[in-house]
């Protein structure tokens, strides 16, 4: 067995920065998630149609690797990162770093972790990998996932190179944290205007504020070729996987809290406030939706007023946030 020594799990909620925190962590250099989360630039919206999926696609945070990335370059980190198409390079991308005693994160399709009890295929799912033998690998995965898991070596190789919608095409990644100081108020202040341009100036009308009203638009049209377990499906994703909204909100709320700690503008407190106004809002979202295999279109029809209510809301905060100085 190869195992990475004195691995202390960290306790994130959501995939992409627990297994970023869980690696960060292990070099020595710990942040709250949704410190994690701010800095990472991670407040957003989309809506995208994918042709393999049976459903529109609603996330709440960036597109995968993203945040990651964002994160890396805002607080100077080495980012180490890897995809591949072959199975032997894959194993390799992990295993030579957990043989060196360094945690590696890993993207896969949950769809093949054995302790995943809802199997769909989902292949933007994150973990940090820490060891293995000759039958299994051990990760740690969110904490609603167990926090600490081990999983069959074999499908775990199988899900790492699913082809689908959002493969996970063998990634992997490592951290290298610099050995220098943090200059904490401009940090933060640049990663707070740099997410609230980017939120309110999306380069399609998918995104941000403006993507969330054209979902409120044409969302009463999906009844016609999206079936209602997708409805629920895509609730679920929402709410329980840390693909919607409710969660990142939670979790940007709790980023300017620390935030107002290095920065003074009154700003912060008011659009802290509205954020979290939304964070409700969007579990009721993800309610409206996974009531549609019992109430149809009027389940929808309720989700309509809300998303209207919450692209003012964010939008507000947002242009609030823009004007942010150090």
């Amino acid at each position: 067995m190869s195992q990475v020594e004195n691995f202390v799990p960290f306790p994130g909620m959501h995939c992409e920065t627990n297994a970023t925190g869980n690696l960060l962590k292990h070099a020595g250099f710990e942040l709250s998630e949704p410190m994690l989360f701010g800095l990472g630039e991670g407040l957003s919206y989309g809506m995208f149609n994918f042709k393999s999926m049976p459903a529109p696609f609603i996330g709440g945070r960036p597109r995968p690797n993203e945040l990651t990335e964002t994160l890396a370059r805002n607080l100077d980190l080495e980012l180490d990162f890897r995809k591949t198409s072959s199975k032997k390079r894959a194993w390799e991308n992990v295993a030579t770093f957990i043989d060196a005693g360094q945690p590696v994160a890993v993207r896969v399709d949950c769809y093949y972790l054995d302790y995943f009890t809802t199997k769909i295929h989902f292949g933007g799912h994150y973990v940090a990998m820490h060891g293995y033998d000759d039958d299994f690998v051990y990760v740690a995965d969110t904490s609603q996932q167990g926090s600490v898991m081990k999983t069959d070596r074999e499908k775990f190789a199988e899900g790492r190179l699913w082809k689908g919608s959002m493969a996970p095409n063998g990634q992997t990644w490592t951290i290298t944290v610099p050995n220098k100081s943090m200059d904490w108020p401009a940090v933060i202040q640049a990663a707070i205007v740099n997410n609230a341009e980017t939120y309110l100036n999306p380069p399609i009308h998918n995104l941000g504020a403006k993507g969330i009203r054209k979902t409120a638009k044409v969302l009463p049209t999906w009844v016609e070729t999206v079936a209602p377990n997708e409805f629920y499906t895509m609730g679920m994703l929402m709410e329980h996987a840390g693909t919607g909204g409710a969660l990142f909100r939670n979790f940007y709320r709790d980023f300017l809290t620390e935030a107002m700690e290095h920065l003074q503008h009154p700003n912060l407190e008011a659009a802290r406030d509205e954020i979290a106004e939304a964070a409700p809002l969007w579990t009721a979202v993800a309610n409206g939706f996974m009531a549609v295999p019992d109430n149809g279109i009027a389940s929808l029809n309720s989700v309509v007023p809300l998303l209207h209510q919450l692209a003012d809301l964010e939008e507000s905060a947002m242009t609030k946030l823009s004007t942010i100085s150090a």
